[in-house]
């Protein structure tokens, strides 16, 4: 029998991204094809229109497409996959499902979005949803859609125990690149707690300075700022934090998160998202409360003791990338099986 073929269909090459091509790679003939996000109706007409040319001539050559999101790209994959009768994949990781009006993020904060995200996952042979909270939305906003749970992976080569040193150190980590991801990501809770817990050093990884501006004008003594960098740079940052904290106002799954726990950090988060279910007892739930949070950090509650081993182990039995590879690899020849 040959190799199975898929097509993988992706807007930006990030590391969850990255990872899961790199799954497929290492079973199937993977091609990919990226679909360059672009602002402006015209210019995404126009990026859809050659989408369009490059499916018509080149979809009937492979088993599946597999697309990471679900948008405006994902839609004529999706339906081109249908009536080729090919099967179809789509990861769906959260934004699809997201709307926080204020901040206008999520997809269905736009209708016109929400038709290519809807359409996408009822066409679909297949959607993968990278957390319960995503699961259950999903079913909420596209109920009769076949989907399956299938949790995002930490992608770091295991470490020695005794390598990591912990230190007073509190750390989040995200893209904060404009006004809207910083709230997202509660970095103004997260420089508020800072200020009033001075015993502990604050360090936020990813944060464009030049960007913002105005928003980090007043900073207290004990916050220290670093752009973005490479994912491998990141461990040399989880292996010093006792602390990893994510208190976002939107958040399906949290990667940094998982790779923190990954690195022996204990998780604060907010009661947001996918955050409890992937902290679970290995970590604390808070609500978004600058006092409390600066208390639980001081007071280092007894329990701590034995959190750190708890995430690790916690990320390494359930998050892993052989989990997920198991997981993905099964479901496509399941799916084959079929046809």
């Amino acid at each position: 029998m040959s190799q199975e073929s898929i097509l993988f269909i992706y807007t930006s090459f990030t590391q969850f991204v990255k990872t899961d091509f790199e799954i497929l790679s290492s079973v199937y003939k993977v091609k990919e094809s990226r679909f360059k996000p672009v602002h402006g109706l015209i210019n995404t007409a126009l990026e859809m229109t050659r989408q369009f040319f490059f499916l018509l001539f080149n979809v009937h050559r492979f088993d599946a497409v597999y697309i990471w999101f679900a948008d405006y790209h994902s839609f004529l994959p999706v339906l081109f996959a249908k009536v080729f009768g090919k099967k179809s994949y789509v990861v769906i990781g959260g934004y699809e499902v997201g709307r926080v009006r204020d901040l206008h993020y999520g997809a269905l904060c736009s209708k016109f979005r929400g038709f290519f995200c809807i359409r996408s996952m009822r066409m679909s042979s297949l959607n993968l949803t990278v957390s319960s909270y995503v699961d259950r939305k999903m079913k909420y906003i596209a109920p009769g859609a076949k989907r399956k749970l299938v949790y995002n992976c930490v992608d770091f080569d295991p470490v020695p125990d005794q390598a990591i040193e912990k230190e007073k150190l509190v750390l989040t980590v995200g893209i904060i690149e404009n006004e809207r991801s910083f709230k997202l990501k509660g970095i103004d809770t997260f420089i508020e707690v800072a200020r009033i817990t001075p015993e502990y050093s604050f360090v936020i990884v990813g944060l464009d300075k030049q960007q913002l501006p105005g928003l980090i004008a007043s900073l207290p003594a004990n916050i220290h700022i670093y752009g973005k960098v490479a994912h491998n740079e990141l461990a040399s940052y989880y292996r010093k934090a006792k602390y990893y904290c994510q208190l976002s106002r939107s958040e399906s799954f949290g990667v940094s998160i998982a790779e923190a726990m990954f690195y022996k950090c204990i998780p604060i988060v907010t009661n947001e998202g996918g955050m409890p279910e992937l902290a679970g007892a290995s970590g604390f739930i808070v609500k978004r409360d600058v006092s409390l949070i600066s208390s639980l950090i001081k007071n280092e509650p007894a329990e701590t003791r034995g959190m750190q081993q708890e995430s690790a182990n916690r990320i390494r039995v359930e998050y892993s990338r052989a989990k997920r590879k198991e997981s993905i690899t099964s479901l496509i020849s399941h799916q084959t099986a079929k046809m």
